[in-house]
């Protein structure tokens, strides 16, 4: 946690290219000081809703906290506060001073480019500008209720179970012959998991072979019951599931939620899935994945899960340059994003249709390569880094069997696919490919090798369960979007999805 003296004694810059616009505009205003043009770069930015994109570097000549926000008596405080505000508004838990200098950066950056914009619309008439400038700060005429916006917007907090139900397990796990102490509970959107201390390290055995037993005596039905080793010693987690008439919406407050957090997660192309079994955002990167495979039965939200994925890259391309590729073979799923102004081309509904949109992608990679090696890059990052201007591409097909089953075209199609997989991820271009028959014949073995990240919803057969995760389990989840997130790198986290409307998606793309 930064204290207000580590902040106004700490150095803040920008990039090198919005400390030579302001200069300019230190000109054109007869300003005497970097700091007053600094101040109004941050105060025209922060007028903008959306979170700035990240400034593309930070060689500016550094100013002190204190010649930036000024003293107590100049709205030191009120600079900090407005600041601090919009990082808890993304998620951060903590104020800290690294967060801070960020976004200043960012803001700064963004700032003093918004001004220069003003400029050039005030015909470079000081009086005119700064009367634009004013009118841009005026107050809105009226304000929302607080208590609508936080109805709006406040997300459930989790709550223990009852002594009722801790005591039915006490009882059910004493006549299973373990010994166990509860020593907690948190109810989340579909289970209650609940914290057990073992006396003896050998209980733990016991436990997991009497799991079917624990679950047809406390009726929630097989292999329905999860057992993990939790961080501390003799410790396990004890997931029960309750019934679906108890179950929390994951809606889209809790979407947002975990949007929030993307704009200061550090990753490339931050996505949310849902959320874990206690009710934390699922947020990983999907430039790290780099490809991800998704699977489930029909019913189970898999559809949902993609849409939540898409939606996650819509708002996190109002700061990074994305475009999305998608191929609907069911022509059903993705009409929602035709005019979401993303789009790499046309959806491909048809199996010629995907046949070229991919062959596209293939000779974008093959030149984003040559233009790498000319830059002396050795991918996607490092080329931007060095003034290559170019967009992220995501890849989704919604229904792969549909495509790879159609003889020799779809083995074609497959081919390609398997191209991409494993030589796309350093071009920027990364892949979501889901299907509601997760069958070797579908997801071949090449594409599973080099799609490590994965998404299992519930599927009916523990061998469709290997096809997706390499292992069983998504033959026993809950359906309704309930999944099992396994992302390279990362242990198994069971989530649940976000119910999110096709009018939800709607009105980002409107708002986009």
């Amino acid at each position: 946690m930064s204290t207000l003296s580590e902040i106004i004694t700490a150095s803040f810059s920008t990039s090198h290219d919005a400390e030579l616009v302001g200069k300019e505009i230190k000109k054109w205003l007869g300003c005497d000081n970097n700091y007053e043009v600094a101040r109004l770069a941050l105060g025209r930015s922060l007028m903008i809703e959306e979170v700035p994109e990240s400034a593309p570097d930070a060689k500016a000549l550094p100013l002190k906290g204190l010649q930036l926000f000024g003293t107590e008596s100049d709205a030191s405080y009120l600079w900090i506060a407005l600041l601090g505000e919009q990082l808890r508004l993304l998620g951060h838990p903590r104020f800290s001073l690294d967060s801070m200098q960020q976004l200043v950066r960012d803001h700064w950056h963004r700032g003093v480019h918004e001004l220069k914009k003003d400029w050039v619309e005030a015909g470079e008439n000081e009086a005119d500008f700064i009367d634009r400038l004013a009118r841009r700060g005026a107050l809105p005429d009226s304000i929302p209720d607080t208590a609508e916006v936080e109805a709006e917007e406040a997300v459930p907090q989790p709550m223990g179970a009852s002594e009722e139900i801790v005591s039915a397990l006490r009882k059910k796990l004493k006549e299973s012959g373990v010994t166990a102490e509860i020593r907690g509970s948190i109810v989340g959107p579909r289970l209650t998991r609940f914290k057990l201390y073992l006396a003896d390290a050998r209980d733990f055995a016991q436990l997991e072979n009497r799991l079917d037993e624990l679950s047809f005596s406390l009726g929630t039905g097989h292999d329905s019951i999860h057992l993990n080793q939790a961080d501390e010693p003799q410790t396990c987690w004890l997931d029960l599931p309750r019934k679906s008439d108890d179950w929390h919406a994951v809606d889209m407050r809790q979407f947002m939620a975990a949007a929030r957090t993307f704009a200061t997660s550090g990753m490339s192309l931050p996505v949310t899935a849902g959320v874990d079994v206690v009710g934390n955002p699922v947020v990983f990167d999907l430039a790290d994945a780099p490809h991800l495979l998704v699977g489930g039965t029909t019913g189970s939200g898999k559809s949902v899960c993609v849409n939540a994925l898409l939606l996650s890259l819509l708002l996190s391309s109002r700061r990074t340059p994305i475009q999305l590729a998608l191929i609907d073979p069911k022509q059903v799923e993705f009409g929602l994003w035709q005019d979401c102004g993303l789009l790499y081309a046309d959806i491909a509904t048809s199996v010629s249709a995907a046949t070229g949109l991919l062959e596209d992608l293939i000779e974008e990679m093959d030149k984003r390569y040559a233009r790498f090696a000319e830059l002396g890059a050795k991918n996607f990052l490092e080329a931007r880094a060095r003034g290559y201007d170019s967009s992220w591409i995501v890849l989704a097909v919604d229904e792969m069997a549909d495509l790879v089953m159609q003889g020799k075209p779809g083995k074609a199609i497959q081919e390609k696919l398997e191209r991409l997989a494993q030589k796309a991820r350093a071009s920027g271009i990364h892949l979501i490919l889901a299907t509601q028959r997760p069958e070797a014949a579908t997801f071949s073995g090449l594409l599973r090798s080099n799609c490590p990240s994965r998404i299992a919803l519930h599927v009916q057969k523990g061998s469709e369960s290997k096809i997706i995760l390499d292992e069983l389990g998504a033959e026993s989840l809950l359906g309704k979007g309930d999944m099992l997130v396994k992302i390279a790198g990362e242990k198994i986290r069971r989530s649940h999805g976000y119910y999110i409307r096709p009018e939800d998606i709607q009105k980002h793309i409107t708002a986009n």
